[in-house]
């Protein structure tokens, strides 16, 4: 019996190589899907979030409360690929999933570290050695 694919234009014919050549390009361009779909999470983890709800509820805002600012929270997490950055790249422990915390921002959820006050002016939350004496 012979194989072949009904079109419109009537039966064509096919040989065990174009056979072979057809199933081996559905495998590759179905291996090449498995490997990409995995890739297509990273980039939503890549964009930064914000915790608007939390944000809300400690009245975060984007200016200082006047010495009072993120940078000397207790709870800042600054950002250790960008080390010194002032940008809106950092996080907070009080802020989950939240990445878009600026060092000089405020909210009730305040608290100063001891670290900062000891240091004055010389400390910077992304320093790895502890504040001097």
């Amino acid at each position: 019996m012979p194989t072949g694919i009904l079109t419109s234009r009537g039966l064509i014919q096919m040989d065990s190589e174009t056979k072979t050549h057809s199933r081996r390009k559905v495998l590759k361009i179905g291996m090449t899907a498995l490997a990409v779909v995995p890739l297509a999470g990273l980039s939503e983890r890549a964009f930064a979030t914000q915790n608007t709800a939390v944000r809300k509820a400690l009245k975060y805002q984007l200016q200082p409360n006047g010495e009072k600012h993120c940078a000397v929270c207790v709870n800042f997490i600054p950002n250790k690929d960008k080390p010194n950055n002032d940008a809106d790249v950092n996080g907070c422990k009080l802020y989950p999933g939240d990445t878009e915390i600026c060092p000089h921002c405020y909210c009730n959820g305040f608290v100063q570290n001891p670290a900062a006050t000891k240091a004055g002016a010389s400390w910077s939350p992304w320093s790895t050695a502890p504040a001097a004496k």
